[in-house]
């Protein structure tokens, strides 16, 4: 198969859309040598379902479980509560059973007109244009917000320009410090005044 075809499987397959045979093609490439860079990372997921695959549950695991559990504790309920248990879900279906129909005779699932149907042509065509006015208007609204965040901007512009002056401002403060020891430099025996 082409490196092409193996991409598209796994991209399908990831999808859930490939075939028993298709899976298999894929385990084989993956579980082969000469799977290519790029998809090794797909490589362990058919790698796990191939080990799965072998792994066998033992004859007697359901005892060995039973044991280790300790059997479990029974439960019985006394025909009392059996009963009023009974009567409880039973009383609980009636009274949903009678709430439905009741829904339904109300027609609470069912509107008296339908939506959406309005026969004249030009009483259609305003309320779609009252409708489209009413989004325009609301647009507009959040395109004036829009534009107090662009103000915002400028002048969050306008402090950065002053923050590379202020760094301007440092680096001579660094030249004159340098002037105040130009004494000593030029006159290593001499002290300052």
């Amino acid at each position: 198969m082409t490196t092409k075809e193996i991409e598209a499987l796994v991209a399908k397959y990831y999808e859930g859309e490939t075939s028993l045979r298709e899976e298999h093609l894929l385990k084989e490439y993956f579980q082969g040598d000469s799977v290519l860079a790029h998809l090794q990372e797909h490589k362990p997921v058919f790698g796990f379902f191939s080990v799965e695959t072998k792994t066998s549950v033992s004859p007697d695991f359901e005892s060995t479980l039973q044991d280790n559990i300790g059997g479990g504790r029974i439960i019985s309920m006394s025909s009392s509560r059996k009963r009023l248990a009974w009567s409880l879900s039973l009383a609980a279906s009636i009274v949903l059973i009678a709430g439905m129909v009741t829904i339904f005779k109300l027609g609470v699932f069912s509107p008296s007109q339908p939506f959406g149907t309005i026969s004249d042509p030009q009483l259609a065509y305003m309320e779609a244009r009252n409708a489209l006015c009413m989004v325009s208007s609301r647009l507009n609204t959040g395109l004036d917000q829009m534009q107090r965040l662009e103000s915002f901007n400028t002048g969050y512009n306008q402090v950065q320009q002053l923050q590379n002056f202020q760094t301007g401002l440092d680096e001579i403060n660094k030249m004159n410090q340098l002037d105040n020891y130009q004494p000593i430099i030029l006159n290593p025996g001499r002290n300052p005044k």
